[in-house]
């Protein structure tokens, strides 16, 4: 019966732990993690990881599709406060104006690319 009603809100949990994971991937310090060795190469880590944090966000919501403009709107804002915090509190990170961008940039281009594939 748990592992049934796990299977059934997997998305959620899929969600919530990435939602976890990627919160405290911004908030740590990150001194020896490589980026890739393009031009932007930053900005386009932050673009995938708040694409795919849309994504699993919506999957999980799939019932709740009329809210997908808040899921939209709180996941931009939640990557504008990880950016605020990073520049003003934490003493090891800096907020990057253009990782907000990255960030709300990658969170639509997910809603669109979800919208294409699965609300046809």
């Amino acid at each position: 019966m748990l592992i049934k009603n796990i299977l059934k809100h997997k998305y959620l949990i899929l969600a919530v732990a990435y939602t976890a994971w990627l919160t405290i991937l911004s908030l740590v310090p990150l001194n020896n993690v490589p980026l890739p060795e393009i031009k932007f190469g930053d900005k386009v880590v932050h673009f995938f990881l708040y694409f795919f944090l849309i994504i699993v966000w919506l999957l999980a919501c799939q019932k709740l599709w009329r809210y997908k403009y808040y899921f939209i709107t709180v996941i931009i804002f939640w990557g504008i406060i990880i950016e605020f915090l990073q520049e003003y509190f934490i003493a090891f990170r800096t907020g990057d104006f253009y990782d907000a961008l990255a960030n709300s940039i990658g969170v639509v281009t997910g809603y669109y690319i979800y919208k294409y594939l699965f609300k046809k």
